[in-house]
């Protein structure tokens, strides 16, 4: 099983070279930038590649599928021709449907290494997609969900003239196929075997993996649907040619958490080994959260919008601000979930009402609270941020500050707020004096993300409950601060 040490190995691996231009190019070659969607399915956004392995995750219909879609129309092959056009996917309305385009559609994709933009506007007088003359070449694979239905639900030849099929051939499965499987199904298989399988006539064959496992061998009938599925996926995607553009959808289907947290793994190894960029829709928390942030983007459907949040911190936030746009509700928008477990704590002691009709939901850092406030008002939801003590608030664009001058990890782990909180928590200074160990080399905000944790393990609690305790202790000696920001974030909804 990939544990969090192999994670971080190979996230560190990835990092040395994608933060490189001339490392990052010659072996990732021509990656995607970036993809701009004006006007198809209703989406209109600017879509971000900031690492080479990205999760897309989002509630059903917040455009995952069609950013995939679009994305495979961004090369032509080796030896010319596209390997996927817009019109594969996207099609004419029949009948009485609302047209997924119209004149003023169009879709652009930009590069990482400085390739020329490649724009394809919707021609109506052509009625069709307006292609450039020149665009760059890199193979794509597009993987979807039906590929991967289990074998024994499938009345397929295999199934009708099973008593007709005899062994064709056989050769082994790659080691480091059987490495993979192992690795993300945390399970010991010692080898594995294609057979070739058809009738004697040989009007048709199909390929039939077998697994060892334990001292017994066992074919695709016999294995579960997780097995099934991981056994074709990584056969698939092993034999992609080197520096493709791999979109995968939705691959967390019939896996186990472990085994998601896995494939995760496997993907972004997959990636550093072969210089491929990776693009996965999901709705996994186990596959998005173990990307790093940089590797993670929610798409958020709003009315008849879509909006995109890089660097998400979790997936559950797709939900949450999903939810708020439906209900209704007042939208709080923070950095992180110490900020939000800070300020709600902050509202339930100085304003429970307030509390009750909003969501206080963590979008990633600074410029993300920001820009997602002004992309909710535009949609009609009351929105606000309150960001870190250290940009300041700008009361006119719906932005607020945490009180203090730290972020809310340093301020809660102040030696005056760690003696203070011993009424609530037994023994946490003796704690913190171990858990300070964990930032040394560190400073600042930087020193109290890795303390932080730390003191959550040694005190035997979740990061949630010890961000509560803190909290409580801190707005015991600061209740004139929390109130002024909670009577200034009830006069800015009460304005909206």
């Amino acid at each position: 099983m990939a544990t969090q040490s192999d994670i971080a190995e190979v996230i560190s691996r990835i990092n040395d070279r994608w933060a490189i231009p001339k490392a990052r190019n010659g072996h990732f070659g021509n990656v995607l930038k970036s993809l701009t969607i004006n006007n198809v399915r209703g989406v209109t956004e600017k879509i971000e590649f900031t690492w080479p392995v990205t999760a897309i995750a989002g509630t059903n219909g917040s455009g995952k599928t069609t950013l995939l879609q679009l994305c495979s129309a961004a090369y032509v092959k080796e030896t010319g021709g596209r390997v996927y056009k817009i019109g594969d996917w996207v099609r004419n309305a029949l009948g009485d449907e609302t047209p997924a385009f119209d004149e003023k559609s169009s879709v652009s994709f930009t590069f990482w290494d400085d390739s020329p933009q490649v724009e394809i506007p919707y021609q109506k007088a052509r009625t069709r997609w307006g292609y450039p003359r020149t665009n760059p070449k890199r193979n794509v694979a597009f993987i979807g969900i039906g590929l991967f239905a289990p074998r024994i639900e499938r009345r397929d030849r295999l199934h009708v003239y099973r008593a007709q099929v005899k062994v064709k051939a056989t050769s082994s499965l790659p080691k480091e196929v059987v490495q993979a499987i192992s690795s993300i199904l945390n399970a010991g298989y010692t080898a594995g075997s294609i057979h070739t399988v058809g009738p004697a006539s040989d009007q048709w064959s199909e390929n039939l993996p077998q697994l060892v496992r334990n001292g017994k061998r066992y074919g695709e009938h016999h294995m579960g649907a997780g097995e099934q599925k991981i056994v074709a996926l990584i056969r698939q995607l092993e034999a992609i040619p080197a520096r493709s553009l791999i979109l995968l959808e939705e691959p967390e289907i019939t896996l186990h958490p472990d085994a998601q947290r896995g494939l995760a793994w496997y993907l972004m190894s997959l990636s550093h080994r072969k210089g491929h960029q990776i693009i996965v829709s999901t709705h996994s928390g186990e596959l998005f959260e173990t990307l790093p942030l940089d590797g993670r983007l929610l798409m958020i459907r709003a009315n008849d919008a879509v909006t995109a949040v890089p660097r998400a911190p979790y997936i559950a936030a797709a939900r949450q601000l999903n939810g708020v746009v439906k209900s209704n509700q007042d939208l709080i928008l923070v950095e992180d979930a110490v900020a939000q477990a800070f300020l709600r704590e902050l509202l339930r002691q100085k304003n429970k009402q307030l509390l009750d009709n909003c969501a206080i939901v963590p979008v990633g850092n600074t410029d993300d609270v920001y820009r997602l406030v002004q992309s909710f008002r535009q949609m009609k939801v009351r929105a606000i941020g309150v960001r870190d003590p250290d940009i300041g608030a700008s009361p006119s664009s719906g932005l607020f500050s945490l009180p203090g001058d730290l972020a809310p990890e340093s301020l809660l782990l102040t030696d005056d707020n760690i003696a203070a909180t011993e009424d609530y928590l037994n023994g946490i200074t003796t704690c913190f004096s171990k858990a300070r160990v964990a930032g040394i080399g560190h400073t600042g905000s930087s020193w109290a993300k890795k303390v932080f944790p730390s003191l959550a393990h040694q005190m035997d609690l979740s990061r949630d409950a010890l961000a509560d305790r803190l909290t409580i202790s801190w707005l015991r000696s600061n209740s004139a601060a929390a109130s002024t920001l909670a009577g200034d974030i009830d006069a800015a909804f009460l304005a909206a």
